[in-house]
């Protein structure tokens, strides 16, 4: 259970008051805290550079909201440039604010510089720079759009590279901007953190604290403690008083009560900045909803808000980006599996993992899972192995590698001759006859006195007409042979063919390495 930490404050350490959280649309009193998997976690950016975005509404005055969009961006997603005494990156931050009808409402852009000491530095995923920036806006719905450009990136592609655009990502963010009213008490949105620590100025300071804030909402390994920050207004005409009591609920995704906890709150003026720091190293892998409701005596709520976070504790969900693990899962999860499991925020995820791979073990019980060890050390093998252009893991090599693992036999060769699968219509016959590149194997082998050469050299064998299959001319190929159906961590498909054997034939078709499958005995595989 989660538990507040009295502990370090009776040693003397400095914390602010341990309060829960909450957030979104604070200015409104809500039913009780939803399942997680009834809101929304922000997701990470679109492109060629990954960060995760954020935003927070406060009241801002006079009619007007206060909005404020965090964003970070780890380093290995940044060109770093060699200056002699360290590593520094050039990156332009644009937020831009659109109405409901598409109209834009405001802009800023900002040109930043980073910087990292090391080249171990520059390539660590858990290095991230941080940037925040806010606009006012009336009461009201949305689009805000945030661009990060890499100046010192251009693009790979030759029409993008004379035309000298940079590597850049985007993501867009809904924004509910609520109407905070004169007569009441109010929350704003609450600002999930990286960390808190006592400030009186600075980019993040808020009353009297740095804030850095954790737009991705993601806690467990390496942020075990649940930070946040979060205002409460007291718009009413005499004060509401000193007799406020705040109620705070972790909810699971399933809708079960994790903890609640209630705590009197002092207000001080119309507007009180609250800072908490909440130990979550008891919660499992997973999405969670936290509340915080405002009460008065008598337990009547005043303001409540609520919102997503997620805990994660492996290596897996910290150290790579979403788009990656579904890559590594697509071999050995079912469409309507990836498609669940796409839908899912990075705590969620890990919950999913946990429970496909306690299936997939051949000995429950054990403290290790042989079937999850051999998947990674495929997909390692693979990525290893037969990356060019693409991932290792995503090659035509990489994905039979991983789905039925290491081939039997692996015999590589060099075409000097025309190499045909598909079907043709052999000369003197009158119906297409489906032909087996296997037949042929005087090609490969060089061995003209063969019974192969024999049967294959003959007149018949010249085709007239090429119908599917592809040609292979004065390239390299390889053939792999499973002596069986192979040995697939989780079979997804009945097997298309009867014969014994499993085989499939690559050719490096642009010279590059790249190997694709042109041949298979199963059918579902090419």
């Amino acid at each position: 259970m989660p538990h507040s930490k009295r502990k370090a404050e009776a040693a003397g350490r400095t914390r602010p008051p341990l309060i829960l959280l909450g957030v979104l649309a604070g200015m409104m009193i809500c039913a009780p805290a939803c399942p997680a998997a009834e809101l929304e976690v922000p997701g990470p950016s679109e492109g060629d550079i990954v960060f995760y975005a954020d935003v927070a509404t406060f009241y801002g005055g006079n009619g007007r909201n206060t909005e404020e969009v965090y964003c970070t961006v780890p380093n290995d997603q940044i060109k770093f440039i060699d200056i002699g005494t360290g590593f520094k990156g050039d990156l332009v931050y644009e937020v831009a604010v659109y109405d409901m009808e598409g109209e834009e409402v405001s802009r800023s852009e900002k040109r930043m510089e980073v910087f990292a000491e090391t080249e171990a530095e520059v390539a660590d995923r858990s290095v991230i720079q941080v940037f925040q920036s806010s606009f006012q806006v009336h009461p009201g719905r949305y689009t805000v759009k945030v661009t990060i450009e890499d100046v010192n990136a251009p693009k790979k592609a030759i029409v993008s590279y004379l035309l000298n655009k940079k590597k850049t990502g985007a993501v867009e963010l809904a924004i509910d901007s609520g109407r905070f009213g004169r007569g009441e008490v109010a929350l704003s949105d609450i600002e999930f953190a990286r960390s808190l620590s006592r400030r009186s100025s600075g980019v993040f300071e808020k009353s009297g604290y740095e804030v850095v804030p954790n737009p991705r909402r993601l806690y467990g390994l390496l942020i075990k403690e649940l930070a946040l920050f979060f205002e409460i207004y007291d718009l009413t005409e005499g004060g509401a008083g000193d007799s406020l009591v705040t109620v705070y609920t972790i909810v699971n995704r399933s809708g079960d009560t994790i903890f609640t906890e209630r705590r009197a709150v002092r207000l001080s003026g119309w507007s009180s900045g609250n800072v908490a720091l909440f130990d979550i190293t008891s919660l499992a892998a997973g999405t969670y909803v936290l509340r915080v409701e405002v009460e008065e005596d008598g337990g009547r709520v005043l303001a409540a808000t609520q919102a997503k976070f997620d805990v994660a504790w492996t290596v897996l969900s910290w150290g790579k980006q979403k788009h990656e693990i579904e890559e590594e899962m697509l071999h050995v999860m079912k469409e309507s599996e990836m498609e669940e499991f796409r839908s899912l925020s990075t705590g969620a995820r890990e919950e999913y993992l946990t429970r496909f791979w306690q299936e997939l073990d051949p000995t429950p019980g054990t403290l290790e899972n042989e079937a999850l060890e051999e998947h990674y050390r495929r997909v390692n093998y693979a990525d290893l192995h037969f990356a060019t252009d693409v991932r290792g893991a995503l090659s035509d090599m990489g994905r039979l590698y991983i789905k039925y693992g290491p081939p039997d036999d692996i015999q590589t060769y060099f075409s000097d001759y025309e190499f045909v699968q598909g079907t043709r219509m052999m000369a003197g016959g009158t119906e297409p006859a489906l032909t087996d590149p296997f037949s042929r194997t005087y090609l490969k082998l060089g061995e003209p006195g063969s019974e192969g050469f024999t049967r294959t050299a003959t007149e018949a064998d010249e085709h007239i007409d090429q119908r599917g299959g592809e040609t292979v001319h004065g390239k390299s190929y390889e053939v792999w042979t499973y002596e069986g159906p192979g040995d697939p961590v989780r079979r997804l498909a009945k097997r298309s063919s009867t014969q014994a054997r499993v085989r499939f034939i690559f050719a490096d078709e642009t010279g590059n390495g790249n190997y694709r499958l042109i041949y298979s005995t199963e059918k579902h595989e090419h």
